[in-house]
């Protein structure tokens, strides 16, 4: 096997999921939800639940939608940077 090959196999595999860990980590606010609301003194409490959290159980809908749009603008800088920085070259042989 070609170490070139290995190389960019091993790079985009660990991209990939670097990826997938920080995109996908804001998807499980059901799950926390649902299985520890937080867990004991908030160890496992997400962004998007701690938003949850103040807009709806403490009401402090400001807050909540300022860093709604804090949490907006740090995927979309992450989406651009994975559009504009990575290579989108496909190799045939």
């Amino acid at each position: 096997m070609n170490p070139d090959n290995t190389l960019v196999f091993s790079t985009f595999f660990i991209v990939q999921l670097l990826k997938d860990l920080l995109l996908n980590s804001f998807k499980l606010v059901d799950h926390l939800f649902v299985l520890t609301k937080g867990g004991p003194n908030n160890a496992s409490n997400l962004l998007l639940y701690y938003i949850y959290e103040n807009a709806f159980s403490y009401f402090d809908t400001n807050y909540a939608a300022t860093l709604t749009v804090v949490l907006l603008a740090i995927l979309a800088v992450v989406a651009l940077a994975q559009f504009f920085l990575f290579d989108r070259r496909i190799h045939y042989r």
